[in-house]
């Protein structure tokens, strides 16, 4: 039973961390909503732009009107959001290899997230792409933090944290690309993908924008495809909304293929790829692009206005909940302008917005493998947690104090090299109880190795029981509890998750990093 517990948070740190809600001990991040009513509530962010495409800011509430199901409703709260420039506090400069999620405390108001998906882009489109987005790092604000994804095959993973310096977004872009595509990509589909993003994303609050770089859907690419395969699966389709709608995640697709010119017989193809983009973009709120080889101005445009929006709230009226799709339509009294927005939401009570009984907040998630996992009701701030990785014969972890609490090394392999974590992480994050007249922590950490495709290779899980000095805990509660882990890793692993999460709340953090391994003897 314990290994499964293990197994099951191992594999949870690879896709999904559960939503936060704010507390005294954490300065909100940006503005969140927290609603409590008996009926559904709808949240839509607008993006208001002109004809130019620039975004249209100072309009007040009167001006917008909102139906659903072509029902005129109360606007039961509205907000504009400036795009102001993003304050993002950078971490100081951390000694060589250490590192710490603690970005989460000072997030920007809007998130945007790069997802490059090869599954569908051949090697010289790669290549393409990554000259665009070089032209744009080059020329990024400095104000404006990004992170960056890639999907490589079954897997989509973190290969860039959020981040304004140029110089780490463009080493982990020529990192990331070009590389090959990876072998039956016809069977990888953009469900599975958002899925994943969307996990990734569950634990960030407010708004998130996702510039999605691919080569069209890959469901084509099968020889039994046809036009009408784009809803395959109306219920995945709409278990994916309902997450996104959920996570406020606004997704534009960028068809990274810029202009085509393809031959007469596979433009019934094309377009039906680029509908699956104006499909996801119409139904989360974003714009899909294609037909365009000016990504960096693509790119550009999206950050400089989406930044620029309208929060507004309202609950249907005599709402049942008929697991039928309600469209949402937004209007302005003045002609002329352009609205992105979320199209519509499915009244089947499985978003945030129901107030239901004591099973509100259970959620399902959608691993990497297809498996499904219910995530615990129970929710909690992230566990802010540093790491030191590094070989365990660097003179850093040679020469460092002995710790009370450390698992034993695993037995040496061929071609591996040993490394040692050192986790540290705040005594008060973790629930402490009283055994035997003794003060106890039992957490949980986990580590797991990834290769350049974003498969696993290698884990190590440990139950860790710490005893503490019941006089100084609680007196003293940024006091910060450490433990040491090893892992054996070859040439070729490049990134590395790590896990922290207290067996008793189920409160969990996670850490993304990159990996330097050297050659064996070095």
């Amino acid at each position: 039973m314990v290994w499964r517990f293990l197994s099951t948070v191992l594999l949870l740190s690879l896709c999904t961390v559960p939503v936060h809600p704010q507390s005294q001990n954490q300065p909100p991040a940006n503005q969140s909503y927290t609603l409590h009513v008996n009926s559904r509530v709808v949240l839509t962010d607008v993006t208001v732009t002109d004809r130019n495409g620039n975004p249209v800011r100072g309009l007040p509430e009167s001006m917008f009107h909102i139906f659903d199901n072509n029902q005129p409703q109360a606007i039961a709260t509205f907000e504009e959001h400036s795009s102001a420039p993003a304050v993002m506090i950078e971490s100081a400069a951390a000694p060589a290899g250490v590192y710490s999620n603690d970005y989460l405390l000072h997030l920007p108001p809007v998130l945007n997230v790069i997802v490059i998906d090869i599954a569908n882009l051949e090697i010289t489109d790669q290549m393409y792409l990554n000259y665009e987005l070089t032209k744009f790092f080059k020329k990024q604000p400095d104000d404006q933090p990004l992170a960056i994804y890639l999907r490589a095959g079954n897997g989509c993973f973190l290969v860039q944290n959020f981040t304004s310096d140029r110089g780490l977004l463009m080493a982990a872009l020529h990192k990331a690309i070009p590389r090959l595509p990876p072998t039956g990509s016809e069977y990888l589909t953009d469900i599975e993908t958002l899925h994943q993003v969307a996990g990734f994303l569950s634990q960030l609050p407010g708004r998130k924008n996702i510039l999605w770089f691919s080569g069209g859907s890959t469901l084509y690419l099968r020889a039994d495809a046809g036009i009408a395969d784009v809803y395959e699966n109306p219920a995945a389709w709409r278990a994916l909304y309902d997450e996104l709608e959920h996570e406020r995640i606004a997704v534009y697709p960028i068809d990274a293929r810029g202009l085509l010119n393809v031959a007469p017989r596979f433009l019934p193809l094309l377009w039906a790829q680029h509908a699956v983009m104006n499909e996801a973009a119409m139904a989360t709120g974003g714009q899909a692009f294609y037909d365009n080889n000016g990504l960096t101005e693509m790119t550009s445009h999206i950050l400089s206005s989406d930044g620029s929006f309208y929060t507004l709230t309202y609950s249907p009226h005599d709402l049942h909940f008929d697991n039928k799709w309600h469209k949402v339509r937004v209007a302005l009294n003045e002609n002329g302008y352009q609205l992105s927005y979320r199209r519509g939401y499915f009244a089947d009570g499985s978003v945030s917005g129901v107030e239901q009984p004591e099973k509100a907040g259970a959620r399902t998630r959608l691993l990497p493998s297809g498996e499904k996992i219910e995530l615990p009701a129970t929710r909690s701030l992230p566990i802010i947690f540093q790491a030191r990785v590094l070989p365990a014969s660097d003179p850093a972890v040679v020469s460092a104090p002995v710790v009370s609490g450390s698992s034993p090394a695993p037995p040496p392999k061929k071609g591996t090299v040993p490394f040692s974590i050192r986790y540290s992480l705040p005594a008060d994050a973790l629930t402490q109880q009283s055994i035997d007249g003794k003060s106890q922590v039992v957490f949980g950490v986990a580590a797991v190795a990834l290769n350049r495709e974003g498969r696993a290779v290698d884990s190590q899980a440990e139950k860790v029981k710490l005893t503490l000095k019941t006089d100084a805990v609680p007196l003293k509660p940024g006091v910060q509890l450490a433990f040491d882990q090893r892992l054996n890793l070859k040439k070729g692993d490049e990134y590395l998750y790590l896990a922290v999460w207290d067996m008793a709340s189920g409160r969990l953090g996670t850490l993304q990093i990159p990996l330097q391994v050297p050659k064996t003897g070095k």
